[in-house]
């Protein structure tokens, strides 16, 4: 059973900041880059440091406090209760404060407008010496009690506890008194007052997550141990219809600001890559998922684990070439006739029936989606292999430092160019029979065939003699693959922007 849905997608996003720089690279780049010229889209972008993102925060407690006439605490507190939307709040205050104030559990009587409440010197000399907090029933002297607006007072050992364990241990960074029935918010100041530092440096963390969950324009960096985050003006609702809103962080990680993917899954829209994805993880533990990983030789059968990114492979067995995705002979492949990258319609068998036709259309978009992982990787390991190599014959060459660079400046095109070949893969899969598709996979064939000719060159022998010749045709190699990119990528947004794609999803 299947379903016919027709939607649309598109490019990436530019970020803008005046006060981060961002290198430029060829598949997102900065929109400060463009002052001065049309934007390549309509939606701004910039990436946020810790403290970036938390003068943010301040600023916005800033505003609030400053319009409501309450104390930056109060009003960290209000915003929070409603989940940062400072117009809704706003709103509520300005028809009713004080409807406002105990809706969020503010004492009444007065106290809301102060950041804490202390006794007076008399107070503390009239208090009986029998004081016993609530908590752990012990009677320590007055000045080791602790107490917060609403005037509730327990020992500052059962405070501190408490305070420890709703940030550290639950992860909460807005929970109230300790008191049993009392409304009233603990405030920043008091917990600073009894967290350690450690304490109070992740209850502002939490509150930084508390704010970029509720902001629909942000977004933390999902590469792990990255601490940054994205500012954005699209990226959501009807706009992941017509955009792939893939964007950077200032450290350089690419990642969807739509879907939170940790990675350029460029061009297959958001909708369809967790439908993507989960099929892959069902799938990845069946022999199908080893399949991917080794072959036999066509010729003599001998088993084959592919050892590098190039798809040309060569038998040590028989010494027969052929193509790891297809297996058809080298030299009558070259990706032409869409051999390699379009799938064919089997030839009708009544035995055939339509679980083991979509079964066979999945394992051949799969299997190739995961080649170009692996082949990425492989390239990359290739290339940290040689680094010794170049430079002896960078010594020995009379090449600079820079010149002995155009073998890892190869791979980045080739793992860019990789990552986009897996997910058109993806895209061809849901994409809908017809001329569009042809057109898209003749541009994905080409793409393919001049990634395969440059991993080729990664593989050739490094000589003193020949290395400025290997220099000049890797350079030119890399121009024309990454033009190729370029043409791809563009060609599928205008395509999605455009609606001409549609797509055929598999109904469970």
């Amino acid at each position: 059973m299947m379903s016919d849905y027709s939607d649309d997608d598109g490019s990436m996003y530019d970020y803008d900041s005046d006060a981060i720089s961002v290198e430029e690279d060829d598949d997102v780049a900065p929109a400060t880059k463009n002052k001065g010229k049309e934007k390549s889209t309509p939606f701004d972008a910039r990436s946020l440091s810790i403290e970036a993102l938390q003068d943010a925060v301040a600023k916005d407690i800033r505003r609030v406090a400053d319009l409501t006439g309450l104390q930056p605490p109060i009003a960290s507190i209000l915003l929070q209760y409603f989940r940062w939307n400072e117009d809704k709040l706003l709103e509520r205050f300005m028809d009713s404060s004080q409807d406002v104030l105990r809706e969020v559990g503010e004492p009444q009587n007065g106290p809301s407008q102060e950041t804490a409440r202390r006794p007076s010197k008399r107070a503390r000399l009239d208090t009986p010496s029998e004081f016993m907090c609530m908590i752990c029933c012990d009677t320590p002297p007055i000045e080791e009690a602790s107490d917060i607006r609403c005037g509730h007072k327990f020992c500052s050992s059962c405070w501190k506890e408490y305070v420890m364990t709703k940030i550290k241990q639950e992860g909460q960074c807005f929970f109230k008194c300790m008191q049993d029935g009392c409304a009233v918010t603990v405030d920043e100041p008091n917990i600073k007052q009894l967290a350690d530092d450690a304490t109070f440096e992740r209850y502002k963390e939490l509150l930084r997550e508390s704010y970029v969950g509720s902001n629909a324009n942000l977004r933390f960096c999902p590469h792990p141990g990255c601490a940054e985050t994205v500012w954005c003006t699209g990226g959501r609702g009807q706009s992941l219809l017509t955009e792939v809103p893939t964007v950077r962080c200032s450290k350089g990680h690419s990642f969807c600001f739509g879907c939170g993917h940790d990675s350029d899954h460029r061009p297959l829209i958001c909708r369809l890559v967790p439908v993507w994805i989960k099929n892959a993880r069902d799938d990845a533990g069946t022999s199908q998922w080893l399949k991917a990983n080794t072959r036999s030789c066509p010729k003599c059968g001998n088993s084959i684990e592919k050892n590098g990114g190039c798809n040309r492979i060569l038998c040590r067995h028989c010494q027969y070439q052929f193509c790891w995705l297809c297996m058809k002979k080298w030299e009558s492949h070259g990706y032409n006739n869409a051999i390699c990258n379009a799938w064919q319609e089997p030839e009708p068998d009544e035995g055939t029936n339509e679980a083991k036709k979509n079964l066979e259309k999945w394992l051949f978009y799969f299997d190739r989606f995961n080649n170009h992982e692996l082949s990425a990787k492989l390239d990359q390991d290739l290339c940290q292999r040689t680094e010794e190599k170049m430079l002896e014959v960078q010594e020995t060459s009379q090449l600079s430092w820079i010149e002995s660079k155009f073998m890892q400046q190869a791979v980045d095109v080739l793992t860019a160019c990789r990552l986009t070949l897996k997910w058109s893969y993806a895209m061809a899969y849901f994409l809908t029979p017809g001329n569009q598709k042809q057109i898209f996979e003749d541009l994905q064939a080409d793409l393919e065939k001049a990634v395969e000719e440059l991993s080729q060159m990664l593989e050739e022998d490094i000589e003193t003699k020949t290395v400025k010749a290997l220099r000049l045709r890797m350079v030119d190699k890399t121009v024309y693959v990454r033009g190729r990119h370029d043409v791809l990528l563009q060609d599928t947004a205008a395509g999605l922007a455009e609606g001409r794609w549609s797509w055929i999803i598999p109904v469970e």
